[in-house]
């Protein structure tokens, strides 16, 4: 690694400022019924409630002290997931846990107000996670096109190699309903083995017999399986796995995704007498400390006004070439939704992100999603990217169908708004004056919300966006409206 050079990019980082904002975090709380209400935090009251959810409880100062500055990063860099909810984070582990504040929680987010990780000057995405095995893991191979600050592929982190290793059983039928979670189809599994590893030695791919398609990454899964049989059947990536009576048997090491700051590592670090800022520097070596006056950064982008054709579309300097050529399928998308539905269409305002990093900081969404909207403000992954991906055409659809849309649909489940908004994006496809395209075929189960919302991984996003289309579809074969079907 090379410490010299960061050292010297941290000491020169050291007050650095922020933009600031209103220093306020819009937390989306989930009730047991499944309704969600919205509390405005101070970010500093946030961070204490963090610490004392995703923090070791007996940890020291110093120990806190890293995380609260790694917690308040992520949420500031973040900040805009959930943006098309009405609010900034939510209190789950899509976001961060959170538990009533303590003394000593209190007394490390308000120590380390402000102070953030800095990468170009801007908060970093970071990650943390409880333990990671003895050996860390780099961002990209957890999420494909993740950021990777990092200049190695991976480093031993020797203060917490010592932990005992985890052994868990787990049923078959729990694992199907995690497959079918993720969004493979299957009904039995004939076998479960390891394909790939990555060069921390954790599961990247795994081969499932019986399912389609018969493949599905370390990541997807272990989230799949945290969610139907609780975080404790697969605590992370690095394991074996073998046959077992009514199921198989996984034996592993670490808990969490082992990306980033490691919090047992860290505890064991303070313990030998670390400081924060020295945690801070072993687990993200190529970023920096800066200081924000009001704890929160500002993350919005100047978006002209729309011109009296009612499109105000920014492209990067890169791809300004491609301006006619987008304003002409935006207007042509506009056009046939409008004629299929009877909306009035509004004023749009389009943003063609120079960078995966500028799209996530401004929308908050994960990498693997090529467009947002928020109203009439719709975010786009760069053209080159939709296009190499051979999604432009369908993301710009679908993105005009949610601005146009979402408005009449606002009251509905999730997969309402998805369905519609997948249904009128498809090209050449006709509709009637119903709306009506295709009928519905065979049964199909309508995602919940948070499959909508909070995609477990690109392959389930992609899952539960088709079964909203069916469902929506099935609606409009029934007989109903594009605007009544719930």
């Amino acid at each position: 690694m090379k410490w010299a050079a960061a050292a010297v990019l941290w000491l020169l980082a050291l007050g650095t400022q922020i933009a600031p904002a209103d220093g306020f975090i819009r937390l989306g709380k989930t009730a047991a019924n499944g309704r969600t209400t919205v509390e405005r935090l101070a970010v500093d009251a946030y961070i204490a409630q963090v610490l004392a959810g995703e923090g070791q409880p007996k940890a020291s100062d110093a120990a806190r002290e890293a995380l609260a500055i790694t917690a308040r990063t992520f949420a500031l860099a973040n900040r805009n997931r959930h943006r098309s909810e009405g609010f900034d984070l939510c209190d789950t582990t899509h976001c961060q846990v959170l538990r009533p504040a303590t003394a000593a929680t209190t007394r490390a987010a308000q120590a380390t107000s402000g102070r953030v990780l800095l990468h170009q000057g801007q908060p970093a995405f970071v990650f943390y996670s409880a333990w990671c095995g003895g050996q860390t893991e780099l961002a990209s191979q957890v999420w494909p096109g993740a950021i990777d600050y990092a200049d190695d592929p991976s480093f031993e982190d020797e203060a917490c190699e010592d932990e005992p290793e985890w052994t868990s059983e787990v049923r078959a039928a729990d694992i199907e309903s995690a497959l079918r979670l993720a969004g493979l189809s299957g009904s039995r599994v004939r076998d479960l083995r390891v394909l790939a590893r990555s060069k921390s030695d954790r599961v990247s791919r795994l081969r499932v017999d019986g399912f389609t398609p018969p493949e599905i990454s370390g990541h997807e899964f272990r989230m799949a399986m945290g969610r139907v049989a609780g975080w404790q059947s697969i605590k992370s990536t690095a394991f074996e796995v073998d046959r077992a009576d009514g199921g198989y048997r996984f034996r592993g090491r670490g808990y969490g995704h082992g990306v980033g700051l490691c919090v047992v590592g860290a505890g064991r670090r303070a313990a030998r007498g670390a400081s924060a800022e020295e945690i801070l520097k072993f687990y993200f070596p190529g970023l920096t400390i800066g200081v924000s006056t009001t704890g929160s950064p500002s993350t919005s982008t100047t978006v002209p006004e729309p011109r009296r054709d009612g499109l105000a579309l920014t492209l990067p300097a890169a791809e300004e070439r491609e301006r006619a050529a987008l304003a002409g399928l935006i207007r042509k998308t506009t056009d046939d939704i409008v004629k299929a539905t009877g909306v009035t269409a509004p004023s749009l305002r389009v943003i063609v992100h120079p960078t995966v990093d500028s799209f996530g900081r401004a929308t908050g969404q994960s990498w693997w999603m090529s467009g947002a909207t928020s109203g009439t403000l719709i975010d786009l992954q760069p053209i080159a990217i939709l296009r190499q991906q051979g999604q432009l055409e369908r993301t710009v659809r679908r993105e005009i169908a949610h601005a146009l849309l979402d408005a009449a649909l606002a009251k509905r489940p999730a997969w309402v708004r998805e369905g519609a908004a997948m249904y009128f994006s498809s090209p050449g496809t006709r509709h009637d004056a119903r709306g009506t395209r295709h009928e519905a075929r065979g049964t199909v189960r309508c995602p919940g919300d948070s499959e909508i919302l909070r995609p477990i991984s690109a392959g389930a996003q992609r899952d539960a966006s088709a079964r909203a289309e069916a469902c929506f579809a099935r609606g409009i074969a029934e007989g109903k409206r594009w605007n009544e079907i719930r």
